[in-house]
């Protein structure tokens, strides 16, 4: 069973970043909505350590891509390099390395995030991202 839930904690990797970069780019107008289609993906307790060092909760992650949208016409976002760091029933902690480009400039960031699937749903319970460059 523990495949089905890896794969689906990396399929949710994958989704979430595409949100992030509809809401960032605002490519298609839709930015916004994509922030209601990218919440439910972060459970109620979420917290995050940015690549700042700062701890964010859900709610400041909200307010930081309502006021994000559009802001980053032309932005790229790779996810690469995913590895299960930790797999228990329902849940696992998988690492990745993203990757923005924009305007000729390159960043990436190592991210452990542990994600709970309960009934065929991904839910970010907590990200930690590191900065590479």
């Amino acid at each position: 069973m523990h495949n089905t839930i890896v794969e689906q904690a990396k399929h949710s990797i994958h989704a979430v970043h595409e949100l992030i970069h509809a809401v960032f780019t605002d490519q298609d107008g839709n930015g916004a909505a994509a922030i209601d289609r990218l919440l439910p993906a972060f459970a109620e307790h979420f917290s995050m350590v940015t690549t700042a060092g700062a701890i964010v909760s859900r709610e400041q992650v909200e307010q930081m891509f309502r006021g994000a949208v559009g802001a980053r016409p032309g932005l790229e976002i790779v996810v690469s390099d995913l590895h299960t760091v930790w797999h228990e029933g329902h849940s696992a902690a998988i690492r990745y390395k993203e990757t923005h480009r924009l305007e000729q400039k390159e960043t990436s960031r190592l991210s452990v995030v542990v994600i709970r699937i309960h009934e065929h749903s991904a839910q970010w319970l907590y990200l930690h991202e590191t900065p590479l460059s």
